[in-house]
């Protein structure tokens, strides 16, 4: 058995019930951070997420460091640097003496933490049991002596309880749990990318590029903290029908890049309303007038009139406006960038 440092149990025991705290990941960094500290008696400390669309890392908590050398470690120049050493895969905690290169070849070392007077430190890589890069914590002593090898290997064996309680998808997977029989989801990136959701399957709707994915983003974008719709979908047996789409925007405590989570489930009840009057109450909250969408569907301007009767009586609607309205609140729409084509 590798040996430990002293008070390794006590330290287990703290790191894992902060990691059980409810709550955002920057509620629990402070008392991260001051456990570790019994553990390598630092001057200065970062821990921090990942951006991986930037190749940044957003902070979650930071002491010690002059502003200039917490710009550079902020920066994609830092992470190239943790590229270089290998810092960009899920692998043990590495102090200054272990890197492969010689520490005056690091700017991180060499630039700015040398010359603040840093004389060691430790980085650990923090990963998902998925496999996603969550971010790092740096460590950084005045005295070379610390860490000790035996802080660095427990680091390591501390680190996967570390990524847990800073795992961004906590706090998501539980916002998507309001949406009763989700079936599947994804979380959207501000670069339109799609990462999975813990808990769901992904789905052929919700892939990059999906029209779906751009009604979300377009949402987003005027502003609406919640939207729902439908989308048309043949079944496995191969049956017309319609799934429901929600987008709810990613909590505030989220990192930067993570934006909403989209999820599909049952349509629910569409109180009557057809496929045809679907897809018209999406024209018709866009404020389209009827002859516009007879156009658009390719039917006579004397259906669209029929089909707006039915509409309103359907939503127990006296006017167009409050039906639209209604369409709205209650997601019984398609928009019309996904009304499929003639038929």
């Amino acid at each position: 058995m590798a040996d430990l440092p002293p008070d390794a149990a006590e330290i287990a025991v703290e790191v894992e019930r902060i990691t059980a705290l409810p709550g955002d990941a920057a509620d629990r960094v402070p008392e991260l951070m001051t456990v570790l500290h019994r553990l390598v008696p630092y001057a200065a400390s970062m821990m921090c997420v990942l951006n991986p669309e930037l190749r940044e890392f957003e902070l979650l908590g930071d002491s010690g460091y002059a502003e200039p050398t917490l710009a550079y470690m902020r920066s994609s120049e830092h992470y190239h640097e943790m590229e270089l050493l290998g810092m960009d895969r899920d692998r043990p905690p590495m102090c200054v003496r272990d890197a492969p290169v010689p520490s005056a070849e690091l700017p991180s070392w060499a630039v700015h933490l040398e010359p603040a007077g840093f004389r060691e430190g430790v980085g650990v890589t923090l990963f998902s049991p998925d496999g996603r890069h969550l971010g790092l914590i740096t460590l950084h002593t005045d005295d070379p002596a610390y860490p000790s090898d035996e802080a660095r290997d427990f680091l390591g064996s501390l680190a996967p309880l570390i990524s847990d309680a800073v795992d961004p998808m906590r706090s998501i997977v539980a916002l998507a749990k309001i949406v009763a029989g989700a079936q599947a989801g994804v979380v959207l990136t501000r670069a339109g990318n799609v990462l999975s959701l813990p808990g769901l399957v992904g789905h052929p709707l919700l892939r990059v590029g999906s029209p779906v994915l751009a009604v979300a983003a377009e949402s987003l974008a005027e502003g609406q903290l919640q939207t729902s719709f439908l989308c048309p979908y043949q079944s496995m047996d191969g049956a017309d029908g319609h799934v429901r789409i929600t987008v709810l925007p990613c909590p505030s405590s989220a990192p930067a890049y993570l934006t909403a989570v989209v999820l599909i489930s049952p349509p629910g009840g569409l109180r009557g309303l057809t496929r045809r009057e679907l897809e018209i109450l999406g024209l018709l909250v866009d404020g389209w007038s009827n002859q516009r969408m007879a156009n658009r569907l390719v039917i006579a301007q004397r259906t669209v009139a029929a089909h707006m009767e039915h509409i309103l009586i359907k939503l127990n609607a006296p006017s167009r406006t409050l039906a639209a309205v209604r369409a709205l609140r209650l997601g019984l729409y398609v928009p019309q960038s996904l009304i499929r084509g003639r038929r």
